[in-house]
């Protein structure tokens, strides 16, 4: 059975690219990278870190699961990966079969927390989060909302840098009515050494 060397020997030649355009576009700090990537993989496949077979799985477009395991096709899209330069690289819901019904069992199992919570995790959580969702994964981050987002957290906080702009501004100006008047004194009072007539 081919390995990973193999498949990724098979990218280059069915691409007709270099081993040095296959390293830039996994990002390698060097392009030339790649070929001691091979060689290693030649020796022992478990001598090389799995993030970076998922760098050249990324850089060749191809299916991590394709490439590390040889399961199913090179141009299947791997679940957890997101979308390559060859996809949207708009927001989709990556989770749009699973995520409401987690939501909806989070929102049962912990009804104290605030609605604004809620409606902070529904509205972004559903584009990032990656794989099975779990309603203590939403519980989690529906907490961290409801601190963050708390909206007499955020008008305190307004109010707080509304009183501080009133404050400075009032110190910005007795400290230029003071210089006004010390210019104002400073024009009237007599010149030292004039002479009158």
């Amino acid at each position: 059975m081919a390995g990973v060397a193999d498949r990724i020997r098979t990218i280059l030649e069915e691409r007709g690219w270099s081993e040095r355009e296959l390293g830039r576009r996994s990002g390698f700090a060097t392009p030339s990278q790649l070929n001691g990537v091979l060689r290693n993989l030649d020796r022992d496949e478990g001598a090389v870190e799995r993030a970076t077979l998922k760098r050249i799985a990324r850089g060749a477009e191809v299916s991590e699961r394709w490439l590390l395991l040889g399961e199913g096709a090179p141009g299947d899209e791997d679940a957890a990966r997101g979308p390559t330069s060859r996809e949207s690289a708009r927001p989709h819901m990556m989770n749009a079969i699973g995520f409401d019904d987690a939501l909806a069992e989070a929102k049962r199992r912990e009804p104290k927390i605030r609605a604004h919570a809620w409606e902070a995790v529904a509205g972004s959580s559903r584009y990032i989060l990656r794989g099975i969702v779990t309603p203590e994964d939403i519980i989690k981050l529906a907490r961290v909302a409801e601190e963050l987002a708390d909206p007499a957290r955020i008008e305190a906080a307004l109010e707080a840098q509304t009183a501080r702009v009133r404050e400075l501004e009032a110190q910005m100006a007795r400290e230029h009515a003071a210089k006004k008047a010390a210019a104002a004194k400073k024009a009237t009072a007599p010149k030292r050494g004039a002479r009158g007539r």
